[in-house]
């Protein structure tokens, strides 16, 4: 059994891109922590279930662009999800269960035209597929 959620339960509804991580201000970020249980065994695989695609929600042509999301623990180098599966492992922590603490990034480009151009709310689904290694 493996459970991902955010660090002391429940999961996120929204995720908020923003434009203030660096001097690229058309490049939007997110990052958020998620823990990950499993029970009676410490390895798994995450995937990308779909291509991320986040799109102005009055108008469906301002789409953003070089979507990319990222997964890995802190303090080390994140990896590119893709619909290929990554492999990760948990450290034990005893009672059969082990427990890890991972981050996980959304970037993606401003579509074209200009901030005034393209302001809005912009929606998006991102599902990612974990599993734990029998």
């Amino acid at each position: 059994q493996i459970t991902v959620q955010k660090p002391g339960g429940g999961w996120y509804d929204t995720l908020e891109l923003n434009n203030s991580a660096g001097s690229d201000v058309t490049r939007y970020e997110a990052q958020v922590s998620v823990e990950v249980n499993i029970r009676n065994g410490s390895d798994f695989t995450v995937s990308l279930v779909n291509p991320m695609n986040l799109t102005n929600e009055s108008d469906p042509t301002l789409i953003f662009t070089n979507e990319l999301v990222q997964f890995g623990s802190s303090g080390t180098a994140l990896q590119t999800l893709s619909p290929t599966p990554l492999d990760f492992s948990n450290t034990i922590v005893g009672g059969g269960i082990s427990t890890g603490l991972y981050v996980i990034t959304v970037g993606a480009n401003e579509p074209a035209g200009g901030f005034r151009n393209v302001a809005g709310n912009y929606v998006g689904e991102l599902v990612l597929m974990f599993a734990a290694k029998v």
